[in-house]
Order: C-alpha cells, then sequence, then structure tokens
C-alpha cells in the first residue's frame, strides 16, 4: 500500500514525492535512529510511521520488508509543476541517502566494532543504528537547548522554536509542521524574551548571542562549510567561541553536522556507559579520557558506535547504577570534571554492589563524595535519599 494513500492533510499540502530504497534493517533500525537523542523533529505518529520536516517538506517515512517506504510533501504548487516525478523521485531520494548517510556500510562497521568491543559482539549494543546528517543551524540550537534537558523536553522546545518563527509548511494527520527557521527569521530583537516566555530558560539567551555570533561575528552559514575543511582540533575551537557551546555540544556538531565520525561526546548517558561498562580500564572520569578511550576502542568512525551505545541507553530501563549517575543533572565539560570510581561492576543479575562518586567542580571548591554500599535493584525502604548537587 503506497503511504501517500493512508494520509489525510490540509488543503494546501501536496505530495511531492513517494517511493522506496531498498536497505535492510541491519544498515538502519529506522526507530531508534530517528527517536534516539540525534534529531527532534521527528515523532512515530502511528507504529512504525515516523513523521519529520527536511528542509522545506514534510517527510513520512515507514520501514518494511527492507525497503526505507518514503513521502515528501510540499505547499508550493509550483516546485510539482515545473518538474517532473521522476526528477523529483531522484531528488528526494537522494535527500535521504544523504540524510541517512547510506553510503557508509553500518553492518561491515559492526563486524569491526565486535572485534574491539565484547558489548557489541554480544548484541548488547543493537545494529542499524545510524548518524543522521543534519542541517548545522539546527543541530547547534537544539544541542544548546540539550543542557540539563532530556529528549521530551529538548524536542517541545524545538517543536515551540519552530513554530513561532519557522514558514508553515502544512497540516499531515491533524498536527501542524513548519520549517526550522533560518538566521534572519530568528534575529529579533526580542528573541531572548520571547523564547523565556516559551519556557526555554538561560537558554533563550544561549539562542540569541548563537545566532548573533554567526550573522555578525561569522559568515553567516558560510562558517559551518568552513570548518568542515579544519581538523577536528580546530573546528571545535572555532565552535567553542560561540556562547552555550561546550565541549559536547561542539562536538555533536562536529558529528553529526561536520561530518567528522571520529569524534565521540561525552554527556551522562555516555559517561554512564564507561562507569559502568568499562570501569576497570577507566581510572579517571573527565571529558578527554572517556573521549579518547572511545575513540580508540571503537575505531574506525567511534562517533557511530557512539550513537548506537547512546541511543541504546536511553530505550534501557533505568537501573540504580544510571539514577545515582543522572541525578547530577549536567553534561560533562572539561571545565566540570566528575571524577568516579567503580569498585564492582554490575553482576550477572544487573546488581550493582558499591559505588562510590567524586564531583569536583573547581580547584577551589570543596570535593562531595557520595558513597552507596550493597545498593541492589530494589533499595531497602531505610537506605537514605541520594544528595543532589
Amino acid at each position: 500500500m503506497d503511504l501517500s494513500t493512508v494520509a489525510t492533510f490540509s488543503n494546501d499540502l501536496l505530495i511531492y514525492s513517494s517511493g522506496s530504497i531498498p536497505i535492510n534493517a541491519k544498515e538502519l533500525n529506522l526507530k531508534q535512529t530517528l527517536l534516539g537523542g540525534q534529531s527532534f523533529r521527528w515523532i512515530e505518529q502511528n507504529l512504525n510511521e515516523f513523521i519529520g520536516v527536511l528542509g522545506s517538506y514534510i517527510v513520512r517515512l515507514q520501514h518494511q520488508n527492507d525497503n526505507l517506504r518514503y513521502t515528501f510533501f510540499t505547499n508550493n504548487e509550483d516546485l510539482i509543476k515545473y518538474s517532473n516525478n521522476n526528477d523529483r523521485r531522484v531528488e528526494t531520494a537522494l535527500i535521504l541517502h544523504n540524510y541517512f548517510q547510506l553510503t557508509i556500510k553500518l553492518s561491515e562497521l559492526f563486524e569491526k566494532w565486535c572485534k574491539s568491543d565484547v558489548r557489541f559482539e554480544k548484541g548488547q549494543i543493537p545494529i542499524g543504528i545510524r548518524v543522521l546528517a543534519q542541517e548545522p543551524l539546527e543541530n547547534l540550537i537544539s544541542f544548546i537547548c540539550s543542557s540539563n534537558n532530556n529528549v521530551q523536553r529538548i524536542t517541545k522546545m524545538i517543536q515551540a522554536l519552530c513554530n513561532e518563527y519557522g514558514k508553515k509548511i502544512g497540516t499531515l494527520n491533524g498536527i501542524d509542521h513548519y520549517q526550522f527557521p533560518t538566521l534572519d527569521e530568528l534575529d529579533k530583537t526580542d528573541l531572548e524574551k520571547r523564547l523565556r516566555e516559551l519556557s526555554f530558560g538561560y537558554r533563550a539567551r544561549y539562542i540569541q548571542e548563537a545566532v548573533k555570533f554567526m550573522k555578525y561575528t561569522v559568515n553567516g552559514m558560510c562558517f559551518f562549510d568552513q570548518l568542515k575543511i579544519l581538523s577536528v582540533e580546530q573546528a571545535r575551537s572555532q565552535l567553542l567561541k560561540i556562547m552555550g557551546v561546550g565541549r559536547k555540544v561542539a562536538d555533536c556538531i562536529l558529528l553529526m553536522s561536520l561530518g567528522k565520525h571520529d569524534v565521540v561526546p561525552v554527556d551522562t548517558h555516555i559517561h554512564s556507559i564507561a562507569m559502568t561498562y568499562y570501569g576497570q580500564q577507566l581510572t579517571t572520569a573527565n571529558y578527554d579520557d572517556i573521549s579518547s578511550f572511545f575513540e580508540q576502542l571503537w575505531q574506525p568512525l567511534s562517533g557511530w558506535a557512539q550513537a548506537a551505545a547512546f541511543s541504546n541507553e536511553l530505550r534501557l530501563p533505568t537501573s540504580p547504577r544510571n539514577s545515582i549517575v543522572l541525578s547530577l543533572k549536567r553534561s560533562i565539560s572539561s571545565t566540570e570534571i566528575i571524577t568516579e570510581k567503580l569498585f564492582k561492576t554490575l553482576d550477572e543479575n544487573n546488581e550493582c554492589q558499591s559505588i562510590k562518586i567524586t564531583r569536583k567542580r573547581s580547584e577551589t571548591r570543596q570535593k562531595k563524595l557520595l558513597s552507596i554500599q550493597q545498593l541492589s535493584t530494589r533499595p531497602k525502604r531505610n537506605i537514605k535519599p541520594i544528595e543532589r548537587y
């Protein structure tokens, strides 16, 4: 059944193109790729049916019988009037090829990761999770919003931003969809004020300053094109000049928008993975050590292995081990170091026997120590609440 036959869309919305791309499940796990914490524009509207926005198109995707089936919708009648169906199908297939980076053979990478990491070999990290090649401005602002945040809330914030400042494409299945706003559309004197009204909090100022930096300090969107030809270190140093961009956000942009496939961003999830499963190899837990460790372990394209491990961590039930780390509610950065020693890793029954966490914000601040002894998956009632920082 053609995807286009089951959609309910507004009068101003037209089917631009539809088709399918052959790709098996080992090369694409559609759900975990789209909803795995990389992009925040996709929703699963029905079972195995995903709706999102790519550029000026609303896109509907399904993965069935080793085929990625797609329909592109537009509100621009001229785009259809002055083109033929074959050209449109080639164009939209190319958009998806580039977005999912389908020239990269994931199954071949997975075989190499299995040789270096037993968690891949035993199937503890699933195959099929791809790194999305995203528009850099959207990626920049999305990950500025990721500070002290979760995927669901980031998604709502990005939706609010697009609804407020982006051009409306149309309504599909009762939901309005908008383009991601351009620099010009975001360059408003009251941007910070309005974003605070939309519950962006302190991130509102970062977004406003990022827009100003992109438009008036560097050469607009050409800035990102210039970064693509620089080394990882050079490109990262330029990104860190943007207010609100720390090491993790910069590394997400490098990996997902600038083609730096070996960069491993580190947040609380990756920190948790490192300490839980690789604690014997890692004696410290600062950003550089964890990132470098995984960049060496998961060669080649270690950033792709990170995306798989990260997405898998999001879908797992929260364990006591993860709850402790996530309670810190702060991403790891080079200026805020979380040092942790795991005395015993999770045993076969998924019970964490003893954990010690030391967090040091700066040389002038006093260290705080958490020590939890014999913490099982069902803690006793008399265990005292964990102190939160």
